[in-house]
């Protein structure tokens, strides 16, 4: 791309109208093309219908459709609205949010790149002798290139002269050289075809056969630039001709789809148009320019009924619209690409930009309906979280989500929690930037995450770090995500898929840590760190509940709780049960914690969201009743601000909502989970 944005890419039928923002009023006295009414039959509704996901399995799944940026028209679903009755004017209007299809002057030039900072140009006359004409010519012209020669255009060796060379001549010979950097040198193909391959650095800048207008060569800072003109002639409006050379839908779209091509000519033409007297590239960062050769196979391709030309008649028969702002004429931003894959995207999600003719659009029947590759409609692309990771540039990730497609909230992008130099960031993303960073057919994704072990996280406290007060925490099959200090880290792998997390101060040095209770086996280890548990030992059986806590105020003891009986021993020791008593139900969630400040933890239950706690460790009656929190909340009790006093709190999704007085009331603290 030349002077747009490079993340302005392509679909894969090889381009994309990109249109940077510019106003051009409808003409005086010009009225607006109006569109049909249509029944249902002729047009009917673009959604509604329901579009295969893809499938693939790993940690981060992205699951997507369509092929390309996915803003604006999409190629394929222009092609099933055809195939299903619809017109140009219906397929344009429904996927630009508020226009209308209208007539406009067209400009009487249009500038295609055909080289920027080169070096050489081979050129070959196909069909006629062709003309090299230079500025303020003067005696020494340059002479006129015989039909089927290849002639090659370089500089001289001060860098500051045409030069024109005989390739066919053994050796090759020089034919010309002259002219200044003040002067340009012309090409002019005047409807005969010539096949130019223009050259920068050791590389081919752009192979094209061109027909129209001139080529205009210019020396610029000791380098060739080349522009392809085409201007208003007898042999037709200079946009005709440059848009006859679009080849970004097949020619091969006939059956029933010539309302597709008309849609396509209107898109691209109104591209072209906002851009007058500037340069378009002729290649996907503009528009997929290839000159004669679609115009060749145009006229090769014979459909069921002989017709030809198609692309070419689909350009006639529009001749002069454009796209335009209802109410106001001004030409908008014709963005399209290959599919859409069902559901058009919103610009604020690409790109970031505000566009009110790019919306979401649900285009899911029209995409059924159409002969897009079921690969490229819908796709999956799996991947761990150390390569996410690297990929788009963190450390480690943390979480990675987006909203919904079509909904309000995707446009804010793509929700990125991890490390980057050793701090934990958190970024709203453009879709367009994770599809580039991960090489992804399109931004048209949704993100979902695969569970360790199929078990969901389960949220734990803990003092980390030995200062009084409880800590967060979340341990995932086998992986702890710890706050500490303020900044979530993963600090130690332990335990497998099954296993249930159990908290304490194993080894007495002050700080708390993640012990595993597997089957009635607890494993912990004496210090924190990776690797093996080294410490184990039986109490319980399968399927009870482990709870920790100094059941006697100063030694840290152990229990299960099984159908609603607490067996708890005082030391983390085997051994038997020295404490057995009823409390609370089987389908109660038990929590322990010294709700008094005395020094020792005693027990509870959450029932629904009510929490129903008592001071002694034995049967009895509910010394403490209040609601905090959901049905759905998964409690988690803890000292929160260090007055030795336990208090409520939920994990919700994900984020932690903390209260620090015991009883209900409002949330004294919400912390986010980014382990």
């Amino acid at each position: 791309m030349s002077e747009q944005s490079p993340r302005r890419l392509a679909g894969p039928l090889r381009s994309t109208a990109l249109v940077l923002a510019a106003a051009l009023a409808l003409p005086l006295g010009v009225a607006a093309v109006a569109v049909p009414p249509a029944s249902a039959a002729q047009c009917p509704a673009p959604g509604g219908a329901a579009v295969p996901e893809g499938t693939a399995s790993g940690d981060v799944v992205f699951r997507g459709h369509g092929w390309g940026h996915g803003l604006g028209m999409s190629q394929y679903g222009a092609q099933g609205a055809a195939r299903l009755g619809c017109t140009y004017t219906e397929i344009l209007t429904t996927y630009y949010t508020g226009t209308t299809v209208a007539p406009a002057t067209m400009p009487g030039r249009v500038f295609v790149r055909m080289l920027s900072d080169g070096y050489r140009v081979d050129a070959v006359a196909e069909t006629a002798d062709v003309p090299w004409v230079l500025t303020g010519c003067a005696a020494a012209c340059p002479p006129v290139q015989p039909k089927g020669a290849t002639w090659q255009l370089r500089l001289d060796a001060t860098a500051t002269k045409y030069a024109l060379w005989d390739l066919g001549a053994t050796p090759k010979k020089l034919l010309w050289q002259g002219g200044t950097p003040t002067q340009t040198l012309r090409l002019r193909h005047n409807g005969s075809v010539v096949h130019e391959t223009t050259w920068r650095g050791s590389s081919i800048f752009l192979d094209r056969r061109l027909r129209w207008g001139y080529t205009r060569f210019a020396i610029t800072g000791g380098l060739l630039d080349g522009q392809q003109v085409i201007e208003d002639d007898a042999e037709g409006k200079a946009m005709d001709k440059y848009l006859w050379g679009i080849a970004e839908v097949p020619v091969s779209w006939t059956n029933g789809a010539h309302e597709a091509l008309k849609a396509q000519a209107v898109a691209a033409r109104t591209y072209a148009a906002k851009r007058p007297g500037q340069a378009l590239m002729p290649t996907p960062a503009d528009q997929n320019y290839t000159g004669y050769a679609k115009e060749a196979q145009d006229g090769a391709f014979k459909d069921a009924a002989g017709h030809a030309l198609r692309w070419k008649a689909a350009v006639d028969e529009t001749s002069g619209q454009v796209v335009t702002a209802t109410g106001t004429g001004a030409l908008i931003d014709t963005y399209y690409s290959s599919s859409h894959g069902g559901r058009s995207e919103d610009e604020r999600y690409v790109w970031g930009q505000e566009a009110p003719f790019l919306r979401s659009i649900d285009d899911s029947a029209w995409e059924m309906a159409s002969s897009n590759p079921p690969a490229k409609r819908s796709w999956a692309a799996a991947y761990t979280w150390s390569a996410l990771a690297t990929a788009l540039g963190y450390e480690r990730l943390s979480s990675i989500s987006v909203p919904a497609r079509g909904t309000d909230a995707r446009t804010e992008g793509v929700r990125i929690t991890g490390f980057q130099n050793g701090a934990l960031v958190t970024r709203q993303v453009e879709g367009w930037d994770v599809r580039q960073a991960l090489g992804l057919p399109s931004p048209g994704f949704t993100i979902s995450l695969r569970r360790i072990g199929g078990a969901p996280a389960v949220p734990v406290v803990g003092d980390w770090d030995g200062d009084g007060d409880d800590d967060l925490g979340w341990w995932r099959g086998g992986e702890a995500a710890l706050l500490v200090d303020g900044r979530w880290t993963k600090r130690l792998r332990l335990g497998k898929p099954g296993d249930v997390p159990v908290v304490g101060d194993w080894n007495r040095d002050g700080t708390e840590d993640i012990g595993i209770f597997r089957s009635g086996r607890w494993f912990v280890r004496k210090g924190r760190g990776e690797g093996p548990l080294d410490t184990s030992f039986t109490f319980g059986t399968k399927g009870d509940r482990p709870v920790v806590g100094r059941w006697n105020g100063t030694t840290l003891g152990i229990g299960v709780v099984r159908s609603g009986r607490w067996l708890l021993r005082a030391t983390a020791t085997a051994g038997r049960t020295q404490a057995s008593f009823r409390y609370g139900a089987a389908t109660d969630r038990p929590v322990v914690g010294d709700w008094d400040g005395n020094g020792t933890t005693t027990v509870g239950v959450v029932r629904g969201g009510r929490w129903l706690l008592r001071d002694r460790l034995k049967t009895g009656a509910v010394t403490r009743s209040f609601r905090y929190g959901l049905p759905a909340d998964l409690a988690l009790p803890g000292d929160w601000n260090g007055d030795r006093r336990m208090t409520a709190g939920v994990a919700r999704g994900r984020t932690f909502y903390l209260r620090n007085r015991v009883g209900g009331g409002p949330v004294s603290r919400t912390v986010g989970f980014a382990g």
